[in-house]
């Protein structure tokens, strides 16, 4: 029987969001998995993935205007059966979700938010606390941030983060995305498999030389005297792995795509640096050696193809950063905590 709930998000200030209870869905996920075409190695057992696939049908439900593109791990779910097998050891917990929409669109995508859970059920529950309409404010649109009721645990529900990106995924790099979000209804609601390498592969980030020997596999070169840049962290390096055991290097339609890359990366030392210093140490990543052999030489032949490629690009316009960082140093953004109790 269903029964409507208060989550008290901040016991301070009283903020609460209502909530139907029990968190279900109002058609089978397996069925909307079907319908968008999605393979069926696509785990929808998994909470979060089953909310993305669900997700994806209430809006090529709801109206042509309601695009978005899925990235980050659930994307790796969604487009590498490798990602979903737990066997391969490529497979790693999903927390969150991030997606991404046109600018123009992004409005009326938050709308669809807040309604969908009407028609989907109360398993697609978000919702904006407090803090996130302080950000979301303040993001100038580009970037923005909801919650999502994930799954109930006794009196609490646990809680994730949906990030949503506007037009380009800009981290520690810019990357446009807007014609993965007019396609991805056709190409399976996510970004394309060239620009997932980009999202997981521009990574970086600097920390005291002290500190090198508690994330030994992720350091990538000195930065000055007293400073290290080091790479993705072992679950991106997962997805990194899955998305190229499941996608060549060529120019298929589900290829990352070579021609893209050198597009991309000609003009762009900075891009340039980051994806060649991190695939480098994706290749000498313990992860990648533990593999059974046929993924392993897999893997590392495209890897090969990759490195080769990026080899030979070498843009040419680097005093633009005069020894300094070439990436933007990006801020983590707190949300609120990971499980909320039931008033």
């Amino acid at each position: 029987m269903e029964r409507q709930v208060d989550l008290v998000i901040d016991p301070l200030r009283q903020e609460k969001v209502s909530l139907t209870l029990p968190l279900a869905f109002r058609r089978p996920v397996e069925d909307v998995r079907e319908e968008l075409g999605l393979a069926p190695s696509v785990d929808v057992t998994d909470p979060i993935v089953a909310k993305a696939v669900a997700l994806a049908g209430a809006a090529r439900r709801a109206s042509p205007r309601i695009r978005f593109a899925v990235f980050g791990g659930i994307a790796h779910r969604m487009t590498c059966p490798a990602s979903n097998d737990g066997a391969l050891g490529l497979r790693h917990d999903v927390h969150d979700m991030d997606v991404a929409v046109l600018l123009r669109e992004a409005r009326e995508f938050q709308k669809f938010l807040s309604a969908v859970r009407e028609d989907a059920g109360s398993a697609l529950t978000f919702f904006e606390t407090s803090g996130d309409r302080i950000y979301n404010s303040l993001s100038g649109g580009g970037r923005l941030r909801w919650h999502m009721a994930v799954a109930q645990e006794g009196a609490q529900i646990v809680l994730g983060t949906l990030d949503i990106v506007a037009d380009a995924f800009q981290f520690c790099h810019r990357i446009d995305v807007r014609r993965d979000v007019e396609q991805a209804s056709e190409n399976g609601w996510t970004l394309s498999p060239t620009h997932l390498l980009l999202a997981k592969g521009q990574f970086i980030q600097r920390i005291p030389r002290e500190n090198a020997s508690s994330v030994p596999e992720r350091v990538l070169v000195p930065f000055g005297k007293r400073q290290v840049v080091i790479g993705p962290e072992a679950k991106d390096v997962r997805d990194l792995l899955a998305l190229l055991h499941d996608h060549e290097v060529g120019e298929g339609p589900q290829d990352v795509s070579t021609r893209e890359l050198e597009a991309l990366l000609a003009d762009d030392w900075g891009l340039w640096r980051t994806l060649g210093l991190n695939l480098e140490m994706v290749s000498r990543s313990s992860i990648l050696r533990g593999l059974v052999p046929a993924a392993r030489e897999r893997i590392t032949g495209r890897l090969v193809v990759l490195r080769d490629l990026i080899a030979r690009l070498a843009p040419k316009r680097r005093f633009a950063f005069l020894g300094g960082p070439w990436w933007q140093e990006v801020d983590t953004t707190p949300s609120v905590d990971s499980t909320v109790t039931v008033s």
